[in-house]
């Protein structure tokens, strides 16, 4: 794409985002706008723009996004309509803010940095090359945070790590104007992958290559389904789960998670991967299957239903507080509650997990310790439950 400053420049042949620009600005004025443009374009019979055309543009408000402007400027291109043409035809239009979407600006970003996938290990680098009436200063970003000592028009970190994944984007000055650069992702996977020392991952431009494989899972009702694919390449590669042969709605991300599986969640799983062009690979097929356990809890204290033990084992020292606010016997003591605070607090410097409850007027103080089996072989283990209260 071409900018604005060679007037044998074919319109079609501007830059996405300065023609966006323009038609913007046709497209929002009302006398000197895309219609009163059309009508003097209409007097040159070479671009033969015609009332049909006109009606043409004139639908196009009916589409979502749709731009009369744009449709005028893309038929007035077809006809061979250059850029000095159209500056020309803008200048007898009067519109002296689109003729200033065409002059050349003072700032243009021409290289943006593009989103990739890569591995840990690996060198990234990042591009934004622009051009000015003045030298031309950089300042890369990653998100809001600015990146320290990248000045220059390549970001480099060798070598790229987890923690480096993230959104950049390049802000460059020219004197009094400056321009961000567009967003660019860098996705940074786990995974060792055999490279010359130096290597970064420009030469993967346009390529895409397979790193992680999603594995078989056999899983209990109620556990957490995980499956995991990666693909490292520029673009970044996009994502699609399949079930069956069926795409899973809203599943576009490397790892498909679901909660708490079901027998319903069982089938043959792979993922789609593209890239930004036509090249798309698939990853093995995979099966999940789940059986009738339920899963309860988690971690080293999961258990299952269907497969609760015989005998249940004492793994922890419990204290249990229980303090009335009616104290016959002793009325010198105003905070009973305070009390069982601090009760409570020394008892946790003894790594009992202490709890408070209420107690009914009339029970008597008790201390009750009952000896159960413990869970390990160091020996037994105290459970103990503390009342305590004044009558």
């Amino acid at each position: 794409m071409s900018d604005s400053s060679d007037r044998s420049t074919k319109i079609h042949l501007l830059r996405e985002a300065l023609v966006k620009k323009l038609c913007d600005v046709l497209d929002k004025s009302c006398d000197r706008g895309w219609r009163r443009l059309g009508e003097i374009v209409g007097v040159e019979r070479r671009l033969r723009v015609s009332p049909d055309d006109m009606e043409m543009c004139s639908l196009k408000v009916l589409e979502l996004e749709g731009s009369p402007s744009r449709m005028l400027l893309r038929l007035m291109g077809e006809r061979g309509c250059t850029t000095g043409q159209l500056m020309d035809y803008l200048q007898t239009l009067g519109n002296s803010e689109a003729v200033q979407c065409l002059k050349p600006s003072a700032l243009q970003i021409l290289i943006q940095p593009q989103s990739l996938a890569l591995t840990s290990g690996h060198n990234l680098r990042l591009i934004c090359h622009a051009v000015g009436k003045a030298p031309v200063q950089y300042q890369w970003f990653k998100s809001k945070e600015e990146v320290p000592n990248s000045f220059s028009p390549d970001l480099v970190i060798s070598p790229v790590h987890l923690k480096d994944a993230g959104f950049y984007i390049c802000r460059v000055n020219c004197g009094d104007t400056f321009e961000f650069s567009q967003w660019a992702q860098v996705d940074v996977l786990s995974v060792t992958l055999p490279y010359a020392p130096g290597q970064s991952y420009q030469s993967l431009e346009g390529r895409l290559k397979l790193v992680i494989q999603p594995q078989s899972q056999q899983l209990h009702v109620g556990e957490t389904l995980q499956l995991e694919c990666g693909a490292v390449g520029r673009p970044i590669p996009r994502y699609q789960w399949h079930r069956n042969g069926v795409p899973i709605l809203n599943a576009t991300k490397r790892k498909l998670t679901v909660p708490r599986v079901m027998q319903d969640h069982n089938g043959r799983y792979r993922c789609e991967i593209s890239s930004g062009s036509s090249e798309r690979m698939w990853t093995n097929e995979v099966d999940v299957a789940t059986d009738d356990f339920y899963a309860i809890g988690g971690g080293s204290g999961e258990f299952f239903l269907n497969s609760v033990p015989d005998q249940l084992y004492a793994t922890d020292k419990v204290a249990l507080l229980i303090g009335n606010l009616s104290y016959k016997n002793h009325p010198q003591l105003k905070a009973p509650m305070v009390d069982v605070y601090d009760l409570t607090n020394l008892l946790r410097q003894l790594k009992l997990q202490g709890g408070l409850a209420a107690r009914p007027h009339g029970v008597r103080d008790e201390k009750r310790c009952r000896r159960v089996p413990a869970a390990s072989s160091q020996g037994s283990l105290w459970s103990a439950v503390l009342r305590w209260s004044w009558i």
